[in-house]
């Protein structure tokens, strides 16, 4: 199976868990009167598989369209929190659970949006990947089917690119994880700093 398969392959598997999820779940008026703990229960396993599919896209479009790694980083990013929020709001089992819930429902869907556009980025991607991993997949396909192999200044002209476009994705993937890191950071200290003030009002 090639890349471009396994790809297809992950991106159906995404939007399926997503279209279950937005019918089962959030289009449920009785979701929301549930507790956290059930909510929970009912919606976990897929929302953390979901979690695992987008991490698992996203290490495809850096491959195949590098140019755009601070885009698909910050995407991704965004899908990320909006997960784990979702999840602190149903397991952190404090009072007021009715509007725990309706707030964690509204936050999933909020993520649900951003991973409608996430899938079809990828869906874009899929079709027209960058120039070099284009050249890349039809030199493979070649050698496949026994078919003349490219010319050697094709072929110098290709490792060219492929230098120029592993330079810029080091560059950008040194700047994606410092920013990471200061986005942890910032969320270490907010949780330092909610934690002092609930234990203060107690």
């Amino acid at each position: 199976m090639s890349m471009l398969d396994r790809f297809g392959n992950r991106i159906d598997e995404l939007e399926t868990i997503v279209r279950e999820i937005a019918i089962e779940i959030t289009t449920s008026t009785f979701v929301e009167r549930l507790s956290p703990e059930e909510v929970w229960a009912k919606t976990g396993d897929r929302v953390r598989l979901v979690g695992e599919l987008v991490k698992e896209l996203k290490e495809y479009l850096f491959i195949m369209r590098p140019e755009n790694v601070p885009t698909f980083q910050r995407l991704s990013l965004d899908i990320r929190e909006r997960l784990e929020v979702f999840e602190e709001t149903l397991t952190e089992g404090e009072e007021g659970a009715a509007i725990d819930s309706r707030a964690s429902v509204e936050e999933l869907r909020q993520a649900l949006v951003k991973i409608t556009d996430f899938i079809a980025l990828c869906r874009d991607v899929q079709l027209s990947p960058s120039e070099v991993i284009k050249s890349i997949l039809m030199l493979r396909e070649t050698q496949d089917e026994g078919t003349p192999l490219m010319t050697q200044g094709k072929m110098q002209y290709l490792g060219e690119l492929v230098k120029g476009v592993q330079g810029s994705q080091r560059e950008l993937l040194e700047t994606t994880t410092k920013i990471e890191k200061q986005l942890e950071d910032i969320r270490s200290e907010y949780d330092r700093l909610l934690f002092n003030l609930r234990k203060k009002d107690d």
